[in-house]
Formats: C-alpha cells, sequence, structure tokens
C-alpha cells in the first residue's frame, strides 16, 4: 500500500511539471507573438525604427524560451515560422545600430543572426544567408572584441575563417593573438599564430608576435626557430637579431653571438645597447680561450693561446673605453675593463681601477689617479731602495744578462703583430759581493715597444754572489705594429749602482700579416631591361679582394635568399685561393617568382676562409623596378700596406683615370664629403630625369681623395643618390668634424641636379627625393658656405658639378646636360672657403657619355693625374678650365668652369691638394 501510494505521488508529480512546462512555453509564445504583432505594426508605419527593433528582439528572446523549454512540441512549428520571418529582419537590426554607432544593440542584433542558422529546428533546411553574412560575423566579433565579450569574439573570428572570405582574415589573426595574449593563454596564442604565419609566410608582425609567445613561455628552442624564421625573410632584421645574439651570450656560444654582435654595429654604430653586447662577447671569448689554455705547460703553445686572446682583448679594451665615456659610472663595465686589465698584466691599470670601483667613484678619476699611482709607486720604489740599501758593500756585485730564449706564438722567431711574444733571460751575479733591490727593464731603442702590451719593469729582488735568478717579460703585440727591426734592451739596475751592461736582442717585427677579405665592389643586374622585376631574373656580381699580407685560401662564400626568390646557382661557392691585393670577380643568378610582396630583394653573403682570420657577413639589397646605375660603389684604398700591391676594383666603370693614381701621405686633418645624385625616379610622376653617370663622378673623386688627398677613410663618406635628409644630416657631420680640429681641411664634392628657387633666383642643390616645386627643402648654395665657415679651420673646398634646370630635359644622348647657375644673389663664400663649379652663367654642364662621367669631373680629375697631383689651386682651376672650355666647344656647347673664393683669403691659390710624402 505504502509503495502505491509513493508511485501515484510520483506520476502527479510528473504530470504537475509537463503542465507548467508547456504553461511557461505557452506564456513565452503569448508574449514572443504579441512583440511580433507590435513589431509589425511598427515597421508597417514606419514612423518608429528604433521602437520597431525593440519590439522585434522581444520577439526574438521570447521565441528562443519558446524554443529551449521543454515539453515544447506544440508551440514549435508556430515559433520557428516566425524565427524564419523575422531572419532577415535580424540582419537589418544589426545594420542599423552599427550606423547608430550603437555596437552593444548591433551585437545583440548580429549575434541573434548569426546563431539562428545553428538553432536544432533549422538543421534540416538552409535559411538563406544574406551576401552581407560574412561582414556582418567580422563586425560582431570585433564589436565583442572592443566590449571585453572575448569567448564571443574568438567564437566569431572562427566562424568568419569559415566562411572562406580572404577579405579581413588576417585581422581576425590579429585580434584572436591579441585576445589569447591578454588571458595569457600561450598555447592558443601559439596556435594561432603558427596558422597565420602557414597563410601568410612573410608577414613579419605574426613571427614577431610567436618570438614574444615563446618569450613568455621561456622556450629557448623554439624562440630561436622562430627567429631564425624571420631572418629567413630578412637576414638583417634589427629587430630580432640582438634577440638571439643575447640568447647565444647566455647559452655561453659567445663566438656566434659576436657574429652577430659585429654586424648589427656596423649597421648602427650608434647603438649603445650593440656597444655593450660587443664589449661583453668580446671579452668572454679572449677568457674562455685564456681559460681553456690554463693547463698547457709549454711556453710556446701557451704563447700562441695568448695570441688568439690578445686580439679579443684588445677590442675589448677598446669597447669598454667607449661605454665608460658614455657611462662613467658603471660598475659592471668598469669591472669589464678591470678584467682585460687584469689578462693583459697591466697591474698598474687593474689595481687603480679596481680601487675605483671599491671606492664607488667615477671611471672619469682614472686618468688622475692612474698618474697618481704610479708617482706614489716611482716614490715607494725610491724609498724602499734607499731602505733597502742600507748594506754597504763589502765586497762587489757583478751582474751580468744572458738572453735565454725567445717565444712567440707561431715559433718564427719575429715579432708577429697581434701575436704575443716573451723573453727568458737570467741575471747572474759573479761578484763577490751580494746585489741589492735589482731592478729589471726592457726597453725597445726606436721605440717599438709602445705597441709592447705588457709589464716594462721587474723587481729583480736580490741575487746573492755567485748565484744567479731567471725572469720572463710577456707582451701581447698590438695589431698596428709595423715591419721593422726591432732592438730591444734589457737592463739591470742595482741599488748600490753595480748595474749590469744592457743586452740587445735584435728581431724582425712583422706588421699584421692575415688574409684580410672585403667586396671591394659589388653591382646587381637584370637579365632584361633596366631593373629587376617580378618574374624575371637577375644577377649579383661581387669583386672579393683580399687586401691582406697572406694567400687567402679555400674561401667560401655562402648565399642566403628571402622566400620567393630562387637561385640559380649553387648556394655555396669555393675559391680556391685570392693572393694578398688580387681580385676574384663571380655571378650569383637568382629568379624572382610573382608572389614576392616585397620592395627590395637582400640577398645575404657570408665569406669565409681557412685561417679564419678573415670573416664577412653582408647584406645587399636592390629594390624591385629599381632603376639600376651603370657603376655602384667602389671601396678601395690604395697602399694600404706597401707589400701588398692593390688592384683598383670596379664593376660599373672602367676608366684610366683609375689607374695609376697618384699617391700622397695620408692626412688626418682633411674630411671628405662626396655626393652623387643619379637616380631621381623616386618622387615619381614629377620626378626630374635622371642624371647619367653621376654615381661614376662620385665614386672616381672619391678614389683621389683617399689616394692623393691623403683622406683617411675614416673621414670620409660617400653617399649615393641622397634624400634631403641624407644630405643635411650628412653635412651636419661634415661641419661637426671641424669643431675640435683648427687644422681641418674641409672638402665637399657634389654631382647631381641642382635649381634655382623661382622667386629668389637662389641656387640649390638638389636631393634625389626633391623636385623644383619644393625646392627649398634642398641645399642653398648660400647656406653650404655659410655652414662649411661655421669654425675656424685651414681650408673647406666645394666642387660643384651639378645639373640645373635651363635646357637638361632633351632625350637625346649628346644633349644630356648638367650644370649650375651661379647667379648674382648667391653669397660668397666665407672664411677660408673656395668653391670650384662646373660652369658659369646660365650655360649647362654637358656629360662625356664616351668615358661615362660628366665632362668637368672627368677632367677636374685628369688634370690632378696628369700633374700626378702635384699643382696648385689655381693652376688646377686654370688647366681644368681649359680643357673643359676646348671639350665642349667641339660639341657646341660651350662650357666654362668658374670658382669663387672667400675675399679674405688672400693665399688660396698656393695651396695643393695632394698631401706631401713627408707629412705624418
Amino acid at each position: 500500500m505504502k509503495n502505491f501510494l509513493v508511485l501515484t505521488i510520483f506520476l502527479m508529480l510528473g504530470a504537475y511539471g509537463r503542465v507548467v512546462a508547456q504553461d511557461a512555453a505557452a506564456a513565452f509564445l503569448s508574449v514572443a507573438n504579441q512583440q511580433y504583432v507590435l513589431f509589425e505594426s511598427e515597421r508597417d508605419k514606419g514612423t518608429n525604427v528604433t521602437g520597431m527593433y525593440s519590439y522585434l528582439l522581444d520577439s526574438y528572446e521570447n521565441f528562443m524560451k519558446v524554443v529551449e523549454a521543454p515539453d515544447n512540441g506544440q508551440y514549435l512549428s508556430g515559433a520557428k515560422n516566425r524565427l524564419r520571418a523575422m531572419y532577415p529582419y535580424l540582419l537589418n537590426g544589426a545594420v542599423y545600430y552599427s550606423e547608430q554607432k550603437q555596437p552593444s544593440k548591433a551585437l545583440d542584433f548580429a549575434a541573434a543572426y548569426i546563431e539562428m542558422p545553428r538553432l536544432k529546428i533549422f538543421q534540416s533546411e538552409l535559411l538563406p544567408k544574406d551576401n552581407r553574412y560574412a561582414s556582418v560575423v567580422y563586425y560582431a566579433a570585433v564589436s565583442a572584441y572592443n566590449l571585453q565579450k572575448y569567448s564571443q569574439a574568438l567564437k566569431y573570428f572562427q566562424e568568419y575563417l569559415s566562411t572562406g572570405t580572404d577579405t579581413q582574415q588576417k585581422d581576425c589573426y590579429v585580434y584572436m593573438n591579441m585576445i589569447y595574449q591578454s588571458q595569457k593563454n600561450y598555447s592558443e596564442q601559439e596556435r594561432v599564430l603558427e596558422e597565420a604565419i602557414a597563410k601568410y609566410p612573410v608577414s613579419l608582425d605574426f613571427l614577431y608576435n610567436l618570438v614574444n609567445v615563446h618569450i613568455a613561455t621561456n622556450n629557448m628552442p623554439k624562440l630561436l626557430s622562430a627567429i631564425d624564421r624571420i631572418l629567413e625573410v630578412d637576414p638583417n632584421n634589427d629587430k630580432v637579431l640582438p634577440i638571439k645574439a643575447r640568447i647565444l651570450e647566455r647559452q655561453g656560444k659567445n663566438q656566434e653571438a659576436l657574429d652577430i654582435y659585429k654586424r648589427l654595429y656596423a649597421l648602427h654604430p650608434d647603438s649603445f645597447e650593440l656597444l655593450t653586447g660587443l664589449a661583453r662577447v668580446n671579452f668572454n671569448v679572449a677568457t674562455e680561450i685564456v681559460n681553456n689554455g690554463a693547463t698547457i705547460a709549454n711556453d710556446t703553445e701557451y704563447a700562441l693561446v695568448r695570441q688568439r686572446a690578445s686580439g679579443y682583448l684588445l677590442d675589448a679594451k677598446d669597447l669598454f673605453l667607449k661605454i665608460l665615456e658614455k657611462e662613467p659610472s658603471s660598475k659592471m663595465y668598469m669591472q669589464g675593463l678591470a678584467g682585460v686589465y687584469q689578462y693583459m698584466d697591466m697591474k698598474s691599470e687593474y689595481e687603480v681601477l679596481m680601487k675605483i670601483i671599491t671606492d664607488g667613484a667615477s671611471y672619469t678619476s682614472f686618468p688622475s689617479r692612474l698618474l697618481a699611482y704610479n708617482e706614489a709607486l716611482k716614490k715607494t720604489e725610491g724609498v724602499a731602495q734607499q731602505q733597502e740599501s742600507a748594506p754597504v758593500p763589502v765586497e762587489p756585485a757583478m751582474l751580468v744578462i744572458h738572453v735565454d730564449s725567445f717565444i712567440d706564438g707561431n715559433n718564427n722567431k719575429v715579432i708577429d703583430a697581434g701575436e704575443s711574444f716573451a723573453v727568458q733571460f737570467s741575471v747572474e751575479n759573479k761578484g763577490q759581493g751580494d746585489a741589492y733591490n735589482i731592478r729589471l727593464r726592457l726597453s725597445e731603442q726606436q721605440g717599438y715597444d709602445e705597441y709592447f702590451d705588457g709589464p716594462r719593469e721587474l723587481d729583480g729582488g736580490n741575487i746573492p754572489a755567485g748565484t744567479s735568478k731567471q725572469y720572463t717579460f710577456r707582451y701581447l703585440v698590438k695589431k698596428e705594429m709595423p715591419s721593422a727591426l726591432a732592438k730591444i734592451n734589457i737592463y739591470a739596475f742595482e741599488a748600490n749602482g753595480f748595474d749590469a751592461d744592457p743586452s740587445e736582442l735584435i728581431v724582425n717585427t712583422q706588421e699584421y700579416a692575415m688574409p684580410r677579405l672585403r667586396v671591394a665592389d659589388h653591382q646587381f643586374f637584370a637579365s632584361e631591361g633596366s631593373s629587376i622585376t617580378l618574374g624575371k631574373n637577375g644577377k649579383l656580381t661581387l669583386a672579393l679582394q683580399n687586401f691582406g699580407s697572406k694567400t687567402a685560401r679555400n674561401v667560401k662564400l655562402n648565399f642566403k635568399l628571402p622566400n620567393n626568390v630562387f637561385t640559380t646557382d649553387v648556394p655555396e661557392m669555393t675559391i680556391d685561393s685570392i693572393a694578398p691585393g688580387d681580385v676574384a670577380t663571380l655571378d650569383y643568378g637568382f629568379l624572382v617568382n610573382k608572389r614576392f610582396d616585397g620592395d627590395s630583394i637582400a640577398v645575404m653573403v657570408s665569406v669565409s676562409e681557412d685561417s679564419r682570420s678573415s670573416y664577412l657577413s653582408e647584406a645587399y639589397k636592390v629594390k624591385v623596378g629599381e632603376y639600376l646605375t651603370a657603376s655602384s660603389t667602389i671601396k678601395i684604398d690604395g697602399a694600404v700596406r706597401k707589400a701588398v700591391d692593390l688592384k683598383n676594383v670596379s664593376l660599373g666603370l672602367n676608366t684610366e683615370l683609375l689607374q695609376d693614381i697618384p699617391v700622397g701621405a695620408v692626412n688626418r686633418h682633411r674630411y671628405a664629403l662626396i655626393i652623387g645624385n643619379e637616380d631621381y625616379s623616386i618622387t615619381g610622376a614629377n620626378a626630374e630625369i635622371n642624371v647619367p653617370y653621376a654615381v661614376n663622378d662620385a665614386m672616381v673623386f672619391r678614389e683621389y681623395c683617399v689616394r692623393t688627398f691623403g683622406v683617411p677613410d675614416g673621414q670620409l663618406k660617400v653617399v649615393p643618390n641622397a634624400t634631403a635628409g641624407m644630405m643635411h644630416e650628412q653635412l651636419d657631420w661634415l661641419v661637426n668634424m671641424a669643431s675640435t680640429d683648427p687644422e681641418a681641411e674641409l672638402i665637399f664634392y657634389y654631382s647631381g641636379h641642382g635649381n634655382n628657387d623661382e622667386a629668389t633666383k637662389e641656387p640649390y642643390l638638389l636631393p634625389v627625393d626633391i623636385t623644383g616645386k619644393n625646392i627649398r627643402l634642398g641645399i642653398s648654395l648660400a647656406d653650404l658656405y655659410k655652414r662649411l665657415a661655421t669654425y675656424p679651420i685651414k681650408g673647406a673646398y666645394v666642387f660643384l658639378d651639378a645639373c640645373f634646370s635651363g635646357g637638361y630635359k632633351s632625350a637625346a644622348p649628346l644633349l644630356a646636360q648638367k650644370g649650375v647657375r651661379v647667379v648674382p644673389k648667391v653669397g660668397l663664400p666665407q672664411g677660408h672657403t673656395l668653391s670650384f663649379s662646373s660652369s658659369s652663367g646660365d650655360q649647362t654642364s654637358s656629360v662625356y657619355h664616351d668615358k661615362k662621367q660628366g665632362y668637368y669631373t672627368y677632367f677636374l680629375v685628369k688634370c690632378i693625374k696628369d700633374a700626378k697631383g702635384d699643382l696648385t689651386m689655381k693652376e688646377l682651376f686654370e688647366k681644368t678650365n681649359a680643357e673643359v672650355k676646348k671639350a665642349t666647344a667641339l660639341i657646341g656647347k660651350m662650357q666654362e668652369p668658374q670658382y669663387m673664393v672667400s675675399p679674405t683669403w688672400s693665399d688660396w691659390a698656393e695651396v695643393k691638394l695632394k698631401t706631401p710624402a713627408t707629412m705624418n
């Protein structure tokens, strides 16, 4: 009876629940229908759009409650019909509220429109999607993101991707990446990024974010892999290369890190971060070498270890000094420099610097402290000698120095630059009395010991009568050591005056004898036409020169190309040998497919040779569609060392002017800025026409600056195709060089377009990104002369072979003109400034097509060459003027060069550009 009662109650409750559910569904349906009728009423009247969509959304929400209610079978068909009818209006509602800038409301309608086709009641039919469906999905996803409804946003971004529409796919991945990043959901972020990278393999933004994911998760293998993928696209990417260098440094792979830091520092010499990294890894590499050789007992082998470490130590020392110039209070880098001093046995410097660190003082106090330390040391030694010289000699000591052995790194019995050497010697006391407080000193008679890094003096202690002691001087030799015959004396000074006769060691020194490779010239060529375009072949020609004093053997060149650029040659080329001064020229071909979407093609080239003393890692870029000039940068220094006869190298220009160039001595007070503006196509349809051979002119003039005028390579800048920013920046550099050098001589050379300001008639030099319409963004001649006279200097020499606006537009080769008009309103040069220009008055300057140069520059340089550089400024002007007038008269385009000089400079005419061979 009891069981029957319970069963009856359960059945009654179940029936009651169904009734309640059915009543709820009926109530929802009633409200939904009522709201839908109100929606239709407002729709038909068309006067209350906001109210209409409010009824529609309320109706939708109540119909959804019907659909979701249990036991809704008798109401489902009606709800389905109403939902189908309102489906297109939901889209209209989303569009309406998006236009009203109400993203939350728009999202409600868009979400309803997106979700309705997924309802179970519509699985048997396909609701017709509007052609705006993908756009609505994307809008809903972005709105959800902005409203921080991230789960809904992710759902709709994924829905957009599933539509197959390409328009906003990339943006979907960007948003999804940001959502997972904000949630620190790194696994999903990585998945999304990998999917995006697969679709957009050359888009670096996704790879950058992948790098950040692996940094956040501290996954070093994946981080390095992501960085390498970026470097495949952009080999010189300066965003990730520093990260890779730091990782390698942390992993103890200092040599690999050093290669990267060197490449980056060459590209960004002002970067303090790269400077510090380069200093650290140089020191770390040296430390590894020395530590690995710590157990070597053989002096010769140990000397070789010290030799290998010495180059890194010297580089680290110079870099730490640069760092401390900028951050003199940095304890870390003072400790680094102290470590260098310790390894190099520079005891005084080490102890002074360690005391500065202990005191918490600045490195700026180092010079004065070192001086005081050395003075105190001398006094201390003097006092010690006086105190210890108390024993009055009863019998005289007689000291004799014997040089026992000379040990050098490569055992060739020569002091080679860049290696280490040691002199072992003994001091014997053959006298009857003891020798006290002996001081041992090494000195080279001609001053070459300035290239020896190491102690010059040793404490010899006391040597009793009839005994001897052995000592060793050890040195690292600076790479600047010249070839010479060194005469090394060893002295022994005894406190009571019983000094030894000096012992002399005569040994040859050898300048840095290593193969040294450089790309002396490079040139891109197109297989068809004058530019490399998509779907076409290109070629990079390299001139590889050995400017060292040893043959480079087994030279290997490895090439890397970006995605969608394919090699038509082998990726690695080998050259058996390159003798000192010789040049090897080779071609590397490639093909650009039509999917390449970069603006320029970067060819990464690494060069190595057997001795490992010379390593290059360079990137050469050419813009797709860029006009390829007939010339390229020439990087040749004459007579780098006496033993090497460097050959002239030029891939784009073959001229007699580069043969037998007159050689002058190096002049440390000369600075040069050389600009050749040839390609003006950067400004598009309004561009000036190109200036034939302007880069050739600049490169030839550069050779004479270095070889004849003696401008040091580090004090000269050549800028082909300079923009306005580049011209102003480099001119600032040239002027600043004079700020600390009252003996400075500044050389400014320009070949390219010039123009007049139409209003003022003031002449300007034209950068490649400037047209005549915005001429005042160029360099005005008046301002040029004024800036060159900013500081009192020995002289400033201006050479202008510049194109002017009158008469140069002709396409006919013989009518291509270059010139500069000097109008009366132009200011005169000031201070000690002299200006030579290619033409005068209303004349234009012509292009010498046979020589692939401008007439003016060709004959200017030829006059210098013919006179072997031995002529004054006045003679140079007169001879150039005569030659140019004669040659241009023959083509019917008379051109007469002119000069202008500061009225206050009376003796300019006797100035010579060639530096006398006796000058240091």
